[in-house]
């Protein structure tokens, strides 16, 4: 049963929020989440590392282009997550091998949007920290610039988080400082997002800080991709209106 969309004022309304209690619909399996645990501990043990190897490298005087290193971080890992929010809702198929889940998961989304919100911790983020932390670990064996370094942080809290924070988007009553961290555009708010759940799901992807979005809707960002796309012969597999 779909999750139903409760009568809400403010920017919760347009998503639909979850009135019933959890349930699992698919095989979970003991190993899986096993790994999910050891992705979470491997990803917090590498944020905590590259933010003691860019504070050691910072020089003096720095602050300032660390900050803006580390906020232009964030704002790939936003770009990344349409990227990625983008290529699954518009290409391939929930039945292809290896990359069909991937896609499910986001196209059962958009019929079913509470159920991100049935799903505890560790089934929530862990997949994510699984597939980012080999790259984060990549990047730390060559990166040695302060300034980089900080980029690198904010890219992976961004990616890290990103799940987290669609799935708070998508919750009736997020903890307090949640909904304060939505209202001041920090990290994504219901009213933006739902945007992205209004019609054919064709703007708003980017779910982490939502920043992105004004940018690459006004440009047409996504549509000019699939253009390119189109050109070199992959067609959408989803309808574009």
């Amino acid at each position: 049963m779909l999750g139903s969309s409760r009568s809400l004022s403010g920017e919760a309304t347009g998503l639909a929020l979850p009135s019933e209690p959890p349930k699992r619909s698919y095989t979970y399996a003991r190993s899986h989440r096993i790994l999910e645990v050891c992705g979470l501990m491997v990803s917090a043990g590498l944020v905590v590392l590259t933010a003691v190897f860019a504070v050691r490298a910072l020089p003096e005087g720095g602050l300032w282009l660390a900050a803006l290193a580390g906020f232009a971080g964030l704002c790939l890992a936003d770009l990344l997550s349409g990227l990625v929010h983008w290529s699954a809702d518009t290409y391939g198929s929930p039945t292809m091998p290896i990359f069909g889940g991937f896609v499910r998961t986001f196209r059962e989304h958009h019929a079913d949007q509470a159920d991100i919100t049935r799903h505890d911790f560790v089934e929530t983020n862990g997949d994510v920290c699984i597939f980012s932390s080999p790259v984060h670990f990549t990047l730390l064996l060559w990166v040695e610039s302060a300034f980089a370094l900080f980029l690198v942080l904010g890219i992976f809290v961004g990616s890290y988080t990103n799940s987290q924070i669609h799935k708070w988007a998508h919750l009736a009553k997020p903890p307090w400082l949640v909904r304060a961290g939505q209202r001041l555009r920090i990290c994504l708010s219901p009213g933006h997002h739902s945007r992205h759940h209004s019609g054919a799901h064709l703007s708003h992807y980017c779910i982490t800080t939502g920043w992105m979005n004004g940018v690459l809707d006004t440009v047409g960002f996504f549509r000019k991709l699939e253009w390119l796309l189109l050109k070199l012969g992959l067609r959408r597999t989803t309808p574009s209106a």
